[in-house]
């Protein structure tokens, strides 16, 4: 899981990831792309030195490490399982004690550490998997991210689950098959979740420098932002949150013509996206483009994102922004397409209860009750409905 900024007052929205599709084993990727098509200012930082990054190798475990691996795997392939399922079940016992923490790390360090995101864990388990030769995919899942504030950047975090294929498997003639049976690994299973589109190799490395150059933002090391960002946008041009990543640096470090001209190329690849939009719109308030605010505004609100998280998002940052029409709006966009968001009825009723409209709050309420069933959330619904009950009988 994981995270993106604007200056001054202004909220910067930032996705993070983890992870991909059908990978190749035992190698890193090369299909690097050969040129940049964005109008990159590789002046503001000349003399960073990219050698201990060019020279990295993501899923690289020491000596020790993968005799440490081998050991435990062997021990399940002698209790009987198959190679993919002995691997599932060493994934599992060391996940028992994993800690969840918000860092992306290599292969070797969330080994070491025994922790980290989503995509650490992604990254270990392709270590692992190409230890063994074995073939594993990645694929996005649609689920409640988590959202994050550190100064003036918010982050969004989204979800990954890794494949591992059955290497026994042979595919019969005249049959075709969605996809080879694996077994899926899942650190955040949740009946929520929906399943959604695969990524390359390449990609999944995009995502994993785009993850760290995001952390490195939020920790004001632009440099090390910038550096990454690259790298990222290396392995995939074509990923528009990178994009809107190297554009928020671009304006962190003070470049707004090229921040602006970065922000265009994104939106003219013809790829909606609501962050980069959002991003842009905020640079064009900071100069005082009122009118140019107006119509990228208007843009922004018809767009129509299949994907109910990514108008919560948009509905939080605005709430945060104190714009509340926007926010709900944007709660409102997220609930058409998903009536189940809790999450959503509830960021309605607290516009509502400071605006004193305590029927619509009561009302936001209800529904939210009506899609909650963790028992500690449906208790303090109820205690809220019970007081706003309260309250509007005593008007």
């Amino acid at each position: 899981m994981n995270n993106m900024p604007v200056i001054l007052s202004l909220l910067t929205a930032l996705l993070v990831s983890s992870c991909s599709t059908p990978i190749q084993k035992n190698h890193q990727s090369n299909n690097i792309s050969p040129s940049f098509k964005l109008p990159i200012n590789y002046s503001l930082f000349p003399n960073k030195d990219n050698a201990e990054l060019n020279n990295e190798d993501v899923f690289l475990l020491t000596s020790e490490q993968q005799q440490e691996f081998h050991l435990l795997f062997d021990q399940k392939i002698a209790d009987g399982y198959e190679p993919h399922k002995a691997l599932s079940e060493v994934l599992k016992e060391r996940l028992e004690n994993f800690t969840y923490y918000g860092e992306t790390y290599n292969a070797s360090t969330a080994m070491r550490l025994n922790k980290g995101n989503c995509m650490s864990l992604a990254v270990l388990t392709t270590a692992y998997a190409n230890l063994l030769g074995l073939d594993l995919s990645y694929r996005h899942i649609s689920t409640l991210p988590i959202f994050t504030q550190k100064d003036n950047v918010i982050l969004s975090s989204s979800h990954v689950q890794t494949l591992i294929h059955d290497p026994s498997f042979v595919a019969k003639d005249n049959l075709f098959y969605f996809s080879a049976p694996a077994i899926v690994i899942d650190y955040f299973p949740s009946e929520g979740n929906r399943t959604g589109r695969k990524f390359s190799l390449d990609t999944f490395l995009a995502m994993y420098y785009k993850n760290i150059a995001a952390d490195a933002l939020t920790d004001k090391n632009l440099n090390r932002s910038f550096l990454y960002a690259i790298k990222a946008y290396h392995y995939d041009t074509e990923n528009i949150e990178t994009i809107n990543l190297l554009a928020v640096i671009h304006r962190r470090s003070g470049d707004l013509k090229t921040a602006e001209s970065i922000y265009k190329a994104g939106l003219n690849k013809g790829e909606p996206s609501i962050a980069l939009l959002s991003n842009y719109i905020m640079l064009l308030k900071y100069q005082q483009r009122m009118e140019e605010v107006e119509i990228w505004q208007d843009e922004l609100n018809q767009l129509d994102d299949p994907n109910p998280y990514q108008w919560l998002g948009e509905a939080y940052t605005s709430n945060k922004t104190g714009n509340i029409k926007q926010a709900e709006l944007y709660f409102n966009k997220a609930l058409k397409k998903a009536p189940y968001l809790h999450q959503a009825y509830m960021g309605l009723y607290k516009i509502y209860i400071k605006q004193n409209k305590l029927k619509k709050a009561q009302t936001m309420l209800v529904k939210a009750l009506e899609w909650t069933y963790e028992l500690d959330e449906r208790k303090l619904y109820k205690y809220k409905l019970y007081n706003i009950n309260h309250n509007i009988a005593a008007q």
